[in-house]
């Protein structure tokens, strides 16, 4: 049997990402066991809304372009850095 030099590497990822799907951090809240990437987009959204409510105050919004762009750019880019900063190895 001849593997394509692509196919052997696809194959691993793809039963690396079966087998790990499950290896995130659990948080207990309240007894209620949760994700940890549920907690980092929550905190993220909270910290998205205070720098945009900061950005809105010094009136440096306007100046950035389309809200519709920004806004959910900033709350990728607050929940990644959380993300990194409680839970990278």
């Amino acid at each position: 049997m001849i593997f394509l030099p692509g196919l052997r590497k696809s194959a691993l990822i793809t039963v690396a990402a079966v087998f790990l799907t499950a290896c995130d951090p659990m948080l207990s809240i309240e007894g209620s066991f949760w994700p940890a990437w549920i907690i980092c987009i929550l905190a993220g959204l909270a910290a998205s809304m205070v720098l945009m409510w900061q950005l809105v105050r010094y009136r440096l919004a306007p100046h950035l372009g389309s809200p519709l762009l920004i806004v959910p750019s900033l709350w990728a880019l607050c929940t990644f850095i959380i993300w990194l900063l409680f839970y990278s190895t």
